[in-house]
């Protein structure tokens, strides 16, 4: 059998194995593991810069139709939606206003007024027949004076002083005949006053209102029968496919773009974005309260759309979409994502990911949207860049790849 032998540790090998088992203790404790992170690359492409704001379609021409006279409209048998020929399509009938009813002291007032009507004819027929013998003598005369002085008889003055007395005469006939005729039709209103309300069926006819304009019924403010006084508004038609999008943009957007540039129409309810046009930027600015309590100047833009009315046809008056009135555009465009941007010493820097370190690089930054940041020097094309960075990481950090965008 072979002997075993024991290796004996002297009290200087246990002290030193002991040393080695604590270094290494306290270097496993002290060490900082890596921070996980994501990444994402530095890279050219398109880039495109917009002014967003909620926008709402509306028709480019609304007409209101209102009753031209005051009566009884009769009800609408159109439904929004319903199509409508201009000049052809009765959209509503209104039957002519009743007389009301006289009370008592009414009626009397008019009975007495009639009264006197008549008494100003009679007065009237007198002044007639008076200034009918007037003129008939003022004429008889003048023929008379006429003749002499055709004989040499007459002075001239004569002559000229019956020729006025007939004129005036006959003038005074003439006003008799007008006061007469003036008496009468107030006599005859006054009489109509009296007259009781006649049923439906006593032979009035109904007024057909025509559509002014080829479209579509948009909103009904009258549906039932109702009496209506001239001038109410009784329905809206419109071209539903000559609509257009109202926004209202902060005016310190607005002197950014100008008439031409173009929008991209989102959230509209279809698969993809649609294309328009901004087409005229009023001049006249507004204040409106924000969701937060803020007064903001605002100016409405208005919008027009370059994709087909087919592409489109869904939308109605008055829905809602999100416009996005593009600034400015590239489309080589060195950028980052904007979560990777931070502020450092007053300026623009980003981390980028070398060797498993944090790299502080300080960047200079260009045009920005929502979602990226054109970098104009500091990195180049293909650097992965640490996005969220927290405070936790610091240049020269130790860094672990967790997922790269």
């Amino acid at each position: 059998m072979k002997k075993q032998h024991l290796v004996r540790l002297g009290p200087r090998s246990i002290i030193g194995l002991i040393a080695v088992v604590v270094i290494a203790a306290i270097f496993f404790a002290l060490r900082t593991p890596p921070i996980d992170v994501d990444v994402a690359k530095a890279v050219k492409a398109p880039l495109i810069v917009t002014i967003d704001d909620e926008g709402e379609t509306r028709i480019r021409d609304v007409y209101l139709v209102a009753a031209p006279i005051s009566g009884e409209l009769q009800r609408i048998a159109l439904e929004p939606g319903d199509p409508v020929v201009a000049g052809q399509t009765v959209v509503a009938r209104i039957m002519p206003s009743q007389p009301d009813f006289l009370n008592p002291r009414s009626e009397a007032e008019t009975r007495s007024q009639i009264q006197g009507l008549q008494a100003r004819v009679e007065s009237a027929q007198a002044r007639i027949a008076q200034a009918q013998a007037d003129s008939k003598l003022s004429a008889a005369n003048f023929e008379r004076i006429a003749a002499i002085y055709d004989r040499g008889f007459a002075t001239r003055t004569a002559y000229d002083a019956a020729r006025a007395a007939r004129d005036s005469s006959e003038a005074r006939l003439a006003e008799a005949r007008g006061e007469r005729e003036n008496a009468r039709f107030a006599l005859r209103a006054a009489r109509a006053r009296l007259m009781a309300p006649s049923s439906r069926d006593s032979g009035a006819k109904a007024l057909d209102i025509r559509s002014p304009e080829s479209g579509s019924v948009l909103r009904l403010v009258q549906e039932s029968e109702t009496t209506i006084t001239a001038g109410s508004t009784i329905m809206e038609l419109g071209d539903p496919s000559d609509i257009e999008i109202v926004t209202d943009l902060l005016s310190s957007d607005a002197v950014k773009i100008k008439p031409g540039s173009e929008v991209l129409i989102d959230q509209w309810g279809g698969d993809k974005p649609l294309k328009g046009r901004v087409q005229r930027i009023e001049p006249y600015g507004f204040t409106k309260i924000s969701a937060l309590g803020v007064e903001e100047q605002r100016v409405n833009v208005i919008i027009d759309f370059v994709d087909p009315w087919s592409a489109y046809k869904a939308l109605g008056h008055g829905y809602r979409v999100i416009v996005r009135v593009i600034e400015w555009s590239g489309e080589d465009v060195l950028q980052v994502p904007i979560s990777a941007l931070f502020r450092d010493k007053g300026q623009w820097s980003v981390f980028v990911m070398r060797n498993g370190r944090a790299v502080l690089v300080p960047v200079k930054v260009g045009r920005m949207n929502d979602e990226h940041a054109q970098i104009v020097d500091g990195i180049d094309s293909g650097a992965s860049v640490i996005l969220h960075p927290s405070e936790k990481i610091e240049e020269g950090t130790s860094v672990s790849l967790r997922d790269e965008i």
